[in-house]
């Protein structure tokens, strides 16, 4: 049986993909399919799949693994599921680099490095 701390961190890291999975996989992908279609232009990434097929296999992707992490099923092997999906949503979501308006970059910047933080929990997680 897990520590009750180390419950507790799991049920926190994974509501967090619960909720952003199922907001990608039942809302209106339009504003994240064309985050993704200026990151695969940027980059060079034609070749990949839909847009917004890609929003939506995210957002499965981490509904199932935060439901995983918070229940405790496979638990290291579904912290680093996430800590791997985070990375492409990260550069892709809160490309600060990309942005001329200094408000903007700061405020993408802060949620770059939350989620930064974020991947770190990730790790201890699997690790624990």
């Amino acid at each position: 049986m897990p520590h009750p701390v180390t419950m507790v961190a799991r049920a926190c890291l994974g509501a967090l993909f619960v909720g952003g999975g199922l907001n990608q996989l039942t809302g209106d992908p339009t504003y994240p399919a064309a985050l993704v279609d200026q990151a695969k232009e940027r980059y060079g990434l034609p070749q990949l799949p839909s847009s917004r097929d890609l929003v939506r296999l995210n957002g499965a992707l981490m509904t199932a693994g935060g439901a995983a992490l918070a229940l405790g099923v496979v638990p290291r092997r579904a912290a680093l599921l996430l800590a791997g999906l985070l990375q492409p949503t990260n550069v892709v979501g809160h490309a600060f680099w990309t942005m001329d308006d200094p408000g903007k970059a700061f405020a993408e910047r802060n949620h770059f490095m939350s989620n930064v933080a974020v991947t770190g929990g990730l790790l201890l997680a699997a690790r624990d």
